[in-house]
Formats: structure tokens, C-alpha cells, sequence
């Protein structure tokens, strides 16, 4: 071995020391790591290890040198206490992490240059050739499509059926299109019901897919109170107050099955970052993540700025987590108050709360707002502020049952031609007061 070969080896054993001890001393940083790394980056008892690290991650167990040790066996007790003692933080694990990828892919090229110096053939050495280059693109990560690949992917698309989400609603899910891998944000002025929204729509899409709804705000009981609401047609006040009636608690039973059958997990996320997020979106295989809501999202551990900053860099990080991970992340976001203190005034991209990224970022953006009107529970107006593979500038009117937490697309055009109390009330738009439906024309 070269004294090259000596330095470069040496290089990647550091790398790999430095990633385990990281991972021993904080394992908040396991979802980044296991989703740069995989057991062909290590080496003999290190490849041990990190398969010990990476099996803990996957059972939800915290990896410390005790569990670790426990899969792999008291010989390792030493070599866990070295590799944190040789590990000065685990602040630097993505730089490792870097270091780690850098040295594999040198591993590869130095072991394809002696496969191309031991070749006999042209044929062989084009075919070694053919791996270095492919290595080299991935290197570079850069995709390049020549206008004949393009065109044959463009024509087999056509006859692939649509992959964009459904809402849960005929006209949202028509106008707004939106599929995994993009970045998507709601916005809406506090108690517009920017939550009882996403939670409806989590609901309708996890009867199909795997939706994780992480709630920085709300804590799950109050979360699963509003979704029995929603689905039983029950009222969330007296859900609260646990004044439910005979009839209300019978609807709450037969619920039972629609819980059953849905792929919905909801997390207390308080205090955690969009890292956490990422680690347990990758745990738990969720396709739809929802994020309510963005600004009190907690910044990455050591991360320093003010305000718009933390904001600014809060949005880059979810929207970079839905390409790379080819989710759909939908993120809640404030608007600003009017100045004038109109609730009812028109929101626009300029509104959104303390940093202007999250309107770059946004694949879409929409906002919900108070109509006015004299009904005892305004209607809103949900505007299709952005929308990049759509129409953009259009509202949609939705009626919102506030004991039910219930949201009804309505012609908006046709408000007038209702009575004033009118409130959607189960799966039928009534007035307010009556126990039974009536046919609105709307």
C-alpha cells in the first residue's frame, strides 16, 4: 500500500469514528445520518455498530453505548467508549457524515483505477470506464436528459394515471395540484381555522396513504377530540365538556370502524425540529406530512438568527425534505393582522409571517380567510395565492361548522340567496339551530 493509499484509508477510518461517536453522544441526528449512510460506508467492527445504531433507529429505541452494547456484545465496550472519547462533538456529524460519502466514493475510484490497469481488452477497460463515469455524475448530482429522452418520458407519462393528492374536497382537489416531493403552505390569520382544515384534509388522504400530522400546538387529545367531531357528527364543545348525548355517543361508536381503517398518525411535536420531522417521516414511511405550524417550529439544535432568519431557514429545511425525501409536506403558516384590524380584508403573499422565503419555496400557497357576512359562523375564502403546476388567483368558499369542525365547499355566488343563519351541519348545509338537513341551494 502507497503512502497515499495509507492517508486515504486513515481518512475514512476518522470519518467513520466520527459518525458513530456522534451518533452515541446525541442520536437527534440519526435521521440525517441514516439517510446519507449505509453499512457499505463502514468497515469491520465499525459496520457492526452502525448496523447495531441503525436497527435501534428503526425500533424507535434511543442509541446510547448500553442498547448499542446489548445488540452487539460486551466485547464492543471499549471500542463505544473510544469512539466517543475520539469524537470531540456531535455538532459537526453532517461535516463527518460529508467526509464519510467523500471517502467511499475515493474507495471507488482507487479500486476501479486497479480494476482499469489490470484490464486486457478495450471492452473491459470502456466497461470500467462506463462505472467511473457513472460515479463521477452521481458525484456531481446533476441530472442531464437529452431532448429524445425527454420525449419518450413525456409521451409514457400521458398514459400513467394522475399522481396529485386529493384534498378531500371536488374543488380543491381540481384546482390545486400538488403531489409528493412538493412543498406546500396554508396561511390564515389566528382562529380562521387553519387546523381544522389540514386535519380534514389529513383525514380524507389517510384512507389511501400514510399521513404523519405533527402538531407543534395542539396536544392530541384536543387533536383527536376535533376528529371525532368531524367524523362521528358530533359537537367538539361538548366533547370538551364532556356533556355528550346518548344519541352523540352512539355516532362516536359506530366511528369506530372509520378509525380503523386509516393510516393516520398524529405527533405531539413540541420542541422538535424539522430534523426530527425528517427522521421520523423516514421511520415511519408517511408520504403526507403535515406541520402545524411553521413558525413555532423549533430551529435546529445550536442554530443562531433572529426572527426571519429561524423562519427563513425553517421553510428552506421543509421544503428541501420534500424533494428529498419525495413527500408532500403541507405547512400551516400565520398571517400578519391587517393594520386596520379587518379580518375580513383579503390576505396576500405579503402577509405571510416574518420571512418572505416561505412564499419562494412554497410549490403552493394557500389562504384562508373570514368572508364577511352575517352568518353566526363566517364563511371562509380559501385563495390559490400560488400554484406552479396550476391556476393560480382563484378563491374557493368553504362553509365551516364549528361544533363539527367541518369544512363544505359552497358557491359562493349564492351566499345571498340563503338565510343569514345558515352553517353546514353534518354532511348537509342547514340553519343553524335545527336538528335535522335541509337542501340549500348552494
Amino acid at each position: 500500500m502507497t503512502e497515499t493509499s495509507k492517508v486515504s484509508e486513515q481518512r475514512g477510518l476518522d470519518a467513520q469514528v466520527a459518525v458513530l461517536g456522534s451518533l452515541l453522544l446525541d442520536d437527534s441526528c440519526a435521521g440525517e445520518v441514516f439517510l446519507r449512510l449505509n453499512e457499505s460506508h463502514f468497515s469491520g467492527e465499525y459496520k457492526t455498530i452502525f448496523r447495531a445504531a441503525k436497527k435501534l433507529y428503526q425500533e424507535q429505541k434511543p442509541i446510547d453505548p448500553v442498547m448499542v452494547k446489548n445488540i452487539v456484545g460486551n466485547a464492543y465496550t471499549e471500542l463505544l467508549l473510544q469512539l466517543m472519547e475520539l469524537t470531540p462533538t456531535a455538532a459537526n456529524v453532517m461535516a463527518y457524515v460529508d467526509l464519510a460519502v467523500e471517502q467511499a466514493k475515493v474507495n471507488q475510484f482507487q479500486a476501479l483505477g486497479m480494476e482499469l490497469a489490470a484490464c486486457q481488452t478495450s471492452e473491459a477497460a470502456l466497461e470500467v470506464l462506463e462505472r467511473l463515469n457513472k460515479i463521477t455524475a452521481e458525484t456531481l448530482r446533476f441530472e442531464v436528459v437529452s431532448a429524445q429522452e425527454g420525449y419518450i418520458q413525456a409521451l409514457h407519462r400521458v398514459d400513467e394515471p394522475a399522481d396529485y393528492v386529493n384534498w378531500g374536497m371536488e374543488k380543491i382537489s381540481g384546482g390545486v395540484m400538488a403531489r409528493k416531493g412538493d412543498y406546500v403552505c396554508i396561511g390564515a390569520r389566528p382562529s380562521a381555522g387553519k387546523t381544522a382544515l389540514t386535519l380534514q384534509m389529513a383525514w380524507e388522504q389517510s384512507e389511501l396513504v400514510q399521513v404523519g400530522y405533527f402538531s407543534f400546538e395542539t396536544d392530541p387529545d384536543e387533536i383527536f377530540d376535533r376528529l371525532m367531531a368531524l367524523v362521528a357528527g358530533v359537537d367538539s364543545g361538548r366533547l370538551r365538556r364532556k356533556t355528550v348525548e346518548e344519541l352523540e355517543r352512539n355516532r362516536m361508536i359506530a366511528a369506530g370502524a372509520n378509525f380503523n381503517g386509516r393510516h393516520l398518525d398524529v405527533i405531539h411535536a413540541a420542541g422538535m425540529t424539522v430534523s426530527d420531522v425528517r427522521a421520523m417521516t423516514v421511520a415511519k414511511g408517511y408520504q403526507i406530512v403535515y406541520v402545524d405550524y411553521l413558525q413555532i417550529v423549533r430551529p435546529e439544535r445550536g442554530w443562531r438568527g433572529n426572527r426571519y432568519e429561524v423562519v427563513t431557514s425553517l421553510s428552506m429545511d421543509l421544503h428541501a425534505m420534500a424533494k428529498q425525501l419525495g413527500v408532500l409536506v403541507v405547512a400551516t403558516t400565520q398571517l400578519r393582522r391587517p393594520p386596520d384590524g379587518n379580518e375580513y380584508k383579503p390576505p396576500t403573499l405579503a402577509d405571510l409571517r416574518e420571512s418572505g422565503q416561505i412564499e419562494q419555496d412554497a410549490d403552493v400557497a394557500m389562504l384562508l380567510y373570514k368572508r364577511k357576512s352575517d352568518w353566526p359562523t363566517p364563511p371562509r375564502d380559501l385563495l390559490i395565492a400560488k400554484n406552479k403546476k396550476g391556476q393560480a388567483g382563484g378563491y374557493i368558499t368553504l362553509a365551516f361548522n364549528g361544533p363539527t369542525q367541518k369544512f363544505q365547499e359552497i358557491d359562493g355566488e349564492k351566499l345571498e340567496e340563503c338565510t343569514p343563519s345558515c352553517i353546514t351541519h353534518g354532511d348537509k348545509v342547514s340553519p343553524a339551530g335545527l336538528t335535522g338537513t335541509q337542501n340549500l341551494p348552494f
